[in-house]
């Protein structure tokens, strides 16, 4: 847990060089780009290719020390090929090794508030991130769920070596989760990284790669799309990382010296951001999304990378643009299927937009045609939501099919324009893309998605995600409070926006529309990493339209539109900001020193492959930290993954309260240990616990906590 000096240089050098690696590649594969893209394009690759090689060859080789040592040789042979076979022996091309500083903040000021942030974000995690107090291991409030989780994954992958890996919170039961975005800390993990550096290494990098890509994005677009990009970006940026909406009345509103203020900074989850008891959803980026929820942040660091690599491909027709971002594509799927079937989304609406307007010049839509578009789905969308916030709401049923009519007139559009524009450089660009995405990810589909998604809780129809239950809203209510100005703003965006800004936003339009209709996991919020997806393209558009509807509105007064654009962006952050303070100060114990002993001893006294019988709590330091398998563990964690254990957890009980069905049960489980503290006593009465100290040999006890042998 705690791993060892060379445990910890085998591990950092081991990560460290799939990043070498990578940008060794990229140095060969994008000759054409500045410095700076292509060591992002380099890092995504490297830590792509440490998330995937190991795990082929552990198809053969369990996840053991060889298959990682394979998928290094591999590494660097793929390296050789393709520098053997470039016609430029070159790395650099003659890029710049030592750039202009001074230029490069010149020419990005949003880099002025991207390595702060990270700086900020970094020094979050490492304080949320089992943090070592009196003996004791802590976290942060967006960490205090789901971290035991992935703790848990990584240690069961790195110490168990079974693969497909399996959970250890149900023994048997093959992990429905995307866990390459765990495996690449079980790597580091193997070598004996100490798991704390195995957790926060390959983060700190994909939180790089999502800054550089997000901010990379955005001013490519808007660099596209006019003047003042520069500075466009670095609102488009500001407003996607920094999203909240117009949750802070809730807690300004009686003054800022007042309890209902500060109270944002004690209690646990009371935030402008997140306070479902308002109907406040629309969690922020920074704090519940890329903090605490690693295969977002490990998807997004793939996703947005490629899609530079993709618009880049579709602009200047690069074969091999697309045949790379087919491979990083295809490999989403078991990193995060989220961002696969958003890619999927825009994909399909990149490709019809490119087939349906291919020569055609800039134009503007006519006006009546946006407003009656814009009134028609207003007014939809509002009436559904007030048939729903009626005593007879319609069934779920209905809005599957709505969704999947959505999706069916979307598709004989595309067929549409691909029998109208279909030509051998549409075949010889995006089918190269699509032949090469569909052989990657449908063995994955196939084996693992799709396995784990038969179950009646995933796709299925829900109208507006989260928007139901007692605190529902109405629909156009939700999205002004949980948007803020944005959602004024895209609305107007869709009246008076350039061609250009209504192109940009389509796709993720179609995106979002989809999520509206369909949810395609048990948890309805976890739609959110679609819309998010949608999200950061409006930002963009929003982040053009604003900048020059101000300069229009106070052409005669320069300085004015500063002022508007300011306010504007403090508006839209403060809810953010906020949001952040609280996730600064939060501190809270996630294991006690008693638990922190007992892992420790198990590491050393135990077997990878034992069972030990505990409760069920989601801050299981067993599970965790020791990677070893428990009878059951959180319901929580397994129910949004589609996987009933209400057996499981019965059983749990029962063997610790029911000494007549005690015996069958442990055989049954194949239960070696038997733990019993602080919360298996407070969790489950237990009438004979002097008789089973008497029948189970203790081997453990420290600071209330015996552990008994079976």
């Amino acid at each position: 847990m705690f791993g060892s000096l060379l445990g910890n240089l085998a591990g950092i050098l081991y990560f460290i060089s799939f990043q070498i690696l990578g940008i060794l590649l990229a140095l060969l594969l994008f000759k054409k780009e500045k410095l700076c893209l292509t060591l992002l394009f380099g890092s995504t690759i490297g830590s792509f290719s440490l998330q995937w090689l190991p795990v082929l060859y552990a198809f053969f080789f369990k996840f053991s020390v060889r298959a990682h040592i394979f998928a290094f040789f591999t590494m660097i042979l793929l390296v050789f090929v393709f520098y053997y076979f470039s016609k430029n022996k070159s790395f650099l091309n003659g890029r710049k090794i030592k750039p202009d500083i001074i230029g490069v903040f010149r020419e990005n000021p949003a880099l002025f508030l991207l390595l702060p942030l990270f700086l900020f974000i970094a020094a979050i995690l490492l304080h949320h991130t089992i943090s070592y107090k009196d003996s004791a291991l802590h976290c942060g409030q967006s960490t205090f769920g789901d971290m035991s989780m992935h703790l848990g994954f990584i240690t069961s992958i790195a110490r168990q070596k079974i693969f497909p890996p399996e959970y250890s919170i149900l023994p048997g039961t093959r992990l429905s989760y995307p866990f390459l975005s765990d495996s690449i800390s079980s790597s580091l993990y193997l070598w004996g990284t100490s798991l704390r550096i195995a957790y926060l290494l390959p983060m700190f990098f994909a939180l790089l790669q999502v800054f550089f890509g997000v901010y990379t994005l955005a001013k490519y677009l808007l660099q596209k799309m006019g003047e003042g990009f520069r500075g466009k970006a670095f609102l488009a940026f500001t407003l996607f990382f920094f999203n909240g909406g117009l949750g802070f009345y809730y807690f300004i509103n009686k003054g800022f010296s007042s309890e209902n203020f500060t109270r944002i900074f004690t209690s646990f989850y009371q935030t402008p951001t997140n306070y479902t008891a308002k109907n406040i959803q629309w969690h922020n980026v920074l704090c519940d999304m890329l903090i605490p929820q690693r295969a977002t942040l490990f998807g997004w660091a793939i996703l947005f990378p490629l899609l530079i690599l993709l618009i880049k491909a579709m602009v200047q027709k690069e074969r091999m643009y697309f045949a790379v971002s087919g491979v990083l594509a295809g490999g989403l799927v078991l990193i995060h299927t989220h961002s696969f079937l958003a890619l999927g989304v825009l994909c399909a609406g990149f490709l019809t937009l490119c087939l349906s307007n291919r020569k055609e010049k800039e134009a503007r839509f006519p006006l009546p045609g946006r407003l009656i578009a814009v009134l028609v789905f207003l007014g939809s969308m509002s009436a559904l939501s007030i048939k729903q916030l009626s005593d007879n709401p319609l069934e779920d049923s209905v809005f599957l099919y709505i969704g999947l009519m959505i999706i069916a007139a979307f598709g004989v559009l595309f067929l549409y324009f691909c029998l109208k524009g279909f030509s051998k450089e549409i075949l010889s660009t995006w089918g190269l893309f699509l032949g090469i995405v569909l052989i990657l990810a449908l063995p994955q589909l196939l084996g693992f998605t799709l396995r784990q998604a038969q179950g009646e809780n995933f796709v299925r129809g829900i109208f507006n995600w989260v928007n139901n239950g007692e605190a529902a809203d109405s629909y156009l209510l939700f999205y002004f409070k949980n948007l803020g100005l944005l959602f004024p703003l895209a609305i107007l965006l869709f009246l008076f926006g350039k061609k250009r800004q209504i192109r940009l936003v389509l796709p993720a339009s179609l995106l979002w529309l989809i999520s509206e209709f369909i949810v395609f996991q048990p948890n309805p919020y976890d739609n959110n990493k679609l819309l998010l997806v949608s999200y950061l393209f409006f930002c963009i558009a929003i982040a053009d339209f604003v900048w020059e509807m101000a300069g229009k509105l106070f052409a005669g007064v320069k300085w004015m539109r500063g002022v508007i654009l300011c306010l504007f962006t403090a508006v839209s952050v403060f809810a953010a900001v906020l949001t952040l303070g609280r996730e600064c100060v939060s501190d809270y114990e996630l294991f006690d020193k008693s638990y922190v002993s007992l892992a420790q001893w198990i590491e050393e006294q135990t077997k990878p492959a034992d069972t030990f019988l505990t409760a069920t709590n989601h801050n299981n330091a067993v599970a965790a930290l020791t990677g070893r398998n428990i009878v059951c563990g959180s319901g929580s964690f397994l129910f949004s993954h589609g996987i009933d254990c209400t057996q499981n957890e019965t059983d749990v009980g029962a063997m610790y309260e029911d000494p007549s069905q005690r015996e069958d049960l442990l055989e049954q489980y194949n239960v070696d240990y038997i733990v019993i503290g602080n919360i298996e006593l407070m969790s489950y009465s237990i009438p004979d616990l002097d008789s089973m100290l008497k029948n189970y040999q203790p081997v453990y006890r420290n600071n209330g906590l015996i552990v008994l042998a079976v």
